[in-house]
């Protein structure tokens, strides 16, 4: 039983979890360069995307995990630039695109999972390192439109995950101590690692690696009794 009777609220992260890009992030951002006149192959993009994200995960974390909406709208455009450089209005039009929920798609086990929850008791909530579009694609998508009164953003707390402070916010938002917070998201740093050390539980999603020592899930449901 994943989810024992001790458990009072579970918590989901967004992106990679809850919420995938529709299309390969790398199409997205290849595409947009190529109309704006610039030929860069959808390889080049995946070439160079992880290690722009690692350097702005590298300032945030030398920031002590501090964020805001401003630098939420910086680090991505820092990415941008990296990945696709000298194309400006690329961050412009790519950040307006990933506030729409053609954007993205929910997953398919979501609706009943979330429900499910609810059912038994739980309150259910988004944790995510995310900023202000979240907000408009919960409220965009009914499966997840139930959460948006525990949708905890870390743009809006002003603190990002792995801090130990955001973790703390979810405790306040459930209303009940750490140990009987669950969160369950895709990333073993920030989701795991980091709800574990503030005293809460955690479960990994991942559908394809088994990562040792973490206890995880392939699918949402899973989180259901048998």
């Amino acid at each position: 039983m994943m989810i024992d009777e001790s458990v009072r609220a579970i918590f989901f992260d967004a992106v990679g979890t809850l919420l995938f890009p529709r299309d390969p992030v790398a199409r997205t951002y290849a595409e947009c360069a190529r109309r704006h006149g610039h030929d860069i192959t959808e390889e080049q993009v995946r070439g160079q995307f992880p290690g722009a994200f690692a350097r702005q995960e590298d300032a945030d974390q030398a920031a002590g995990w501090r964020t805001n909406e401003t630098r939420e709208r910086s680090r991505w455009q820092a990415i941008v630039a990296e990945v696709v450089p000298g194309i400006d209005v690329c961050f412009v039009e790519l950040w307006a695109w990933f506030a729409t929920p053609a954007a993205w798609t929910v997953n398919p086990e979501a609706g009943e999972v979330i429900g499910a929850l609810s059912a038994q008791g739980l309150a259910v909530g988004i944790a995510s390192n995310f900023d202000a579009r979240l907000l408009g694609l919960v409220n965009a998508f009914p499966q997840l439109a139930s959460l948006r009164s525990r949708c905890a953003i870390s743009s809006q707390i002003g603190w990002r995950k792995p801090a130990p402070e955001f973790f703390t916010h979810l405790t306040q938002l459930a209303g009940c101590p750490a140990p009987q917070v669950l969160h369950v998201g895709d990333d073993h740093r920030n989701d795991v690692q980091g709800a574990t050390a503030a005293g809460l539980r955690a479960i990994l999603f991942d559908p394809r690696t088994a990562t040792p020592g973490a206890v995880q899930i392939a699918r949402l449901r899973d989180l259901l009794p048998r």
